[in-house]
């Protein structure tokens, strides 16, 4: 059973991600949610977290709200893929549940600290809460399971500019500082995400299924699918990257990886690129010895290239329809 504490900013896919997980209970174990800015700002993905948690039944978990802005950029947003309410702009219902006392940095380092070597970090955001987390107790990198993030575009273009994918386009310092903390981190790119389309006759079927979040499936997908379909031109499918981060922990044998050394761009039009760096050194002439900041942050990860994707279908429509 993997212990998994959710960082998000639900978030259309997010939303998919966070039922997969409640579904997968004989696998899964959720011990908490904190949310951030990305999709929307912080203050509408907490709240469509708490939404989505009482939905579940699952208000007795901690809820810790995370950051509004991102370390060193201007905050952007992308309510013209999710709705300005990061739910496609369907009607939400009113909450009651109460938020953790604790920010999200504080409280991912709790968890980390009580079940030592048990806690996947499950990042399907910005990386602002993880890298808060990190540089306020970095031994939690020694602590922690593994870390499986959302994120990052290695071999392939961006989702939001043509190099960098959205979640380190929104925080570029947050995502290199994450990636280069030392500990085990699988990257979950749109290499893999862009193959994960889900039919419409999957979709469908998780719209009518009687499952406790269905209905904000249904409702939300529609504004999203309007986004792929006029802007990226995808007829007929929906992308959902954030669920495909999450078979990833539910069924990693879907999976086809690789340790790549990876470097993440913070600056200039390129801000958020994750870019794989072959031999591990910015400039491979050995007899140069120019230094190259760059060299300085290159750092192993394993980042998944290939996706079985009926698989992939399948395990959705088991656990969702």
């Amino acid at each position: 059973m993997k212990k998994i504490w959710i960082d998000t900013d639900p978030g259309v896919d997010d939303t998919v991600a966070i039922a997969m997980c409640f579904e997968a209970k004989n696998q899964i174990e959720v011990v908490g949610i904190s949310t951030i800015f990305g999709n929307v700002g912080v203050q509408a993905t907490t709240r469509n977290a708490k939404v989505l948690l009482e939905a579940l039944g699952q208000t007795h978990l901690p809820l810790a709200r995370g950051s509004s802005l991102p370390l060193a950029v201007p905050l952007d947003t992308s309510p013209f893929v999710h709705g300005e309410n990061g739910l496609g702009n369907m009607p939400l219902p009113p909450t009651s549940m109460a938020e953790s006392p604790l920010t999200a940095p504080q409280a991912i380092i709790e968890i980390i600290l009580a079940y030592p070597h048990e806690i996947t970090l499950f990042p399907i955001g910005p990386l602002t809460n993880i890298a808060i987390a990190y540089l306020l107790e970095p031994k939690i990198a020694e602590l922690v399971k593994e870390v499986v993030i959302m994120g990052g575009a290695v071999h392939c273009p961006g989702n939001i500019t043509p190099a960098a994918e959205a979640n380190f386009y929104h925080d570029p310092h947050a995502a290199r500082i994450v990636i280069q903390a030392g500990w085990n981190i699988t990257l979950v790119g749109l290499d893999v995400c862009n193959k994960g389309l889900i039919p419409n006759k999957i979709l469908e079927k998780l719209y009518s299924a009687n499952k406790p979040l269905s209905k904000f499936i249904a409702g939300a997908t529609p504004f999203y699918q309007d986004f792929l379909k006029n802007v990226l031109n995808i007829h007929g499918y929906v992308e959902y990257p954030d669920a495909v981060a999450a078979a990833y922990l539910l069924q990693p044998d879907l999976f086809l990886s690789e340790k790549l050394p990876v470097f993440v761009e913070t600056e200039g039009s390129c801000k958020g690129q994750s870019i794989a760096v072959p031999g591990g050194k910015w400039y491979e002439n050995p007899q140069d010895h120019t230094h190259f900041i760059a060299d300085e942050t290159i750092t192993t990860v394993n980042v998944l290239l290939e996706l079985d994707v009926d698989g992939y279908r399948r395990l959705i429509e088991e656990l969702l329809s």
